[in-house]
């Protein structure tokens, strides 16, 4: 599927030109579903054109020519340091990118505005997260998604939904909570950011600042 070893990219500044060429060769039918994002200049000269879907929130990143890749996350890296990008087969991005079975929102900061009352199974203690911090990464967090239950769940469970966010310290954290009840909430999980959802953590800050 790697074609090439990842090669070095920078964001460049040229938002307000999108180019549709590329996501049109590839996918012409899933074009209404992508937003044109930005665009990377690799060390070789290369130009990759970043299309985000609507639903999934996932990237496409394509070059003039067709091909594919993606961003290698590396959480050694400040904001502006050039990231990495490997080359990959584009119609196995596509379908990943496609994939709603998770699909990520953007989220107000008044998260916690839409429910009356915050409720607490006993295993949201279970990693020893304060509470006053799990209700500051609700109510502040840089991206909400929903997830469907884990396969090994009761009949009839409900998804999750999983908030992202830094707590008032400035630790990054994931937390779950299902619905519960007329407009309350019942959180099910808190813990520290791990790496299954720290690459949708990265992206989320980066664009949100």
């Amino acid at each position: 599927m790697h074609w090439m070893k990842p090669i070095r990219g920078r964001m460049t500044r040229n938002f307000d030109r999108p180019e549709w060429g590329p996501l049109i060769e590839l996918a012409p039918e899933y074009v209404d579903g992508f937003m044109w994002m930005f665009e990377v200049e690799l060390e070789n000269g290369v130009s990759l054109h970043a299309y985000k879907h609507w639903e999934t929130r996932r990237y496409l990143h394509l070059d003039e020519s067709g091909r594919a890749f993606v961003y290698i996350w590396n959480e050694n890296l400040a904001a502006d340091d050039d990231g990495k990008y490997e080359q990959v087969d584009p119609q196995w991005l596509l379908s990943l990118v496609l994939d709603s079975e998770r699909s990520a929102t953007f989220v107000r900061r008044d998260v916690l505005s839409e429910h009356n009352r915050i409720r607490w199974a006993r295993a949201a203690n279970r990693h020893r997260v304060p509470r006053r911090s799990i209700r500051f990464v609700m109510a502040r967090c840089r991206l909400r998604f929903t997830e469907p239950p884990p396969e090994d769940a009761p009949a009839g469970a409900s998804p999750r939904s999983v908030f992202l966010g830094n707590d008032e310290r400035g630790k990054a954290l994931e937390v779950m909570a299902v619905n519960h009840g007329d407009e309350a909430m019942l959180v099910i999980h808190a813990m520290e950011l791990r790496d299954r959802y720290r690459l949708d953590y990265e992206e989320a800050k980066r664009w949100q600042e």
